[in-house]
């Protein structure tokens, strides 16, 4: 399926969507200095309506990626974290984005802001212009369901500029963290976001899942 430019470029605006699961766990976990996931996103979906006159058409296409994120503590309560992920969908398109940014934590809750950056490769384009930025702000809980297993959630508002074309929308978040000792866990989680400029309506559904080193 072809989509046009406008449609794949804001496509990859949303894949980042920064979700490191919870950053309360220095009270459901105990104490550490900040932790570093190696995922694998072996599904992502994306549904792409257009509406022109009241009428919709789209479609939907899958990929696959990888990719790396962290958080670092620089005191009780605030952290920085960061996310690099790179993605490759059917047909001609491939996508990497990074984020960096903090957030404030206290027992179960928190809030953070993070700076997006996206870049797309896609063969069909009739532009070089494939670069957007702009923010997303989260809330975010952590709780803990067993010893060593937590239930993590997120919810977020993303805005995103792709040359002078604003894209916002929401994204949520829902995860399980399974720590196996005081180095190592596991992490899986499911995320969708929504996004729209104009009448160009974005969906993405993925799934992660990883290793996580914590220090």
């Amino acid at each position: 399926m072809r989509f046009q430019k406008p449609r794949a470029a804001a496509a990859v605006l949303v894949l980042a969507g920064l979700s490191y699961c919870g950053s309360a766990a220095a009270e459901t976990f105990g104490d550490f200095a900040g932790f570093i996931d190696l995922y694998h996103q072996p599904w992502a979906e994306l549904e792409t309506t257009v509406t022109v006159d009241d009428e919709s058409v789209g479609g939907k296409v899958d990929g696959d990626g990888y990719g790396i994120k962290g958080l670092l503590k620089i005191s009780e309560h605030i952290a920085l974290d960061g996310e690099y992920q790179t993605s490759e969908f059917d047909g001609s398109a491939d996508r990497d984005n990074y984020r960096v940014g903090g957030g404030y934590y206290w027992r179960y809750f928190g809030v953070s802001a993070d700076y997006i950056n996206e870049s797309i490769d896609d063969d069909r384009a009739d532009t070089n212009d494939t670069t957007a930025d702009g923010y997303g702000l989260f809330l975010r809980t952590s709780w803990l369901g067993i010893k060593g297993v937590a239930f993590t959630g997120a919810v977020g508002y993303l805005r995103l500029d792709r040359g002078g074309n604003e894209y916002d929308g929401f994204e949520y978040n829902v995860g399980l963290d399974v720590r196996l000792n005081d180095y190592l866990g596991l992490f899986a989680d499911y995320r969708s976001s929504d996004l729209g400029y104009q009448n160009v309506d974005l969906k993405i559904s993925e799934a992660r899942a990883g290793l996580r080193l914590v220090f």
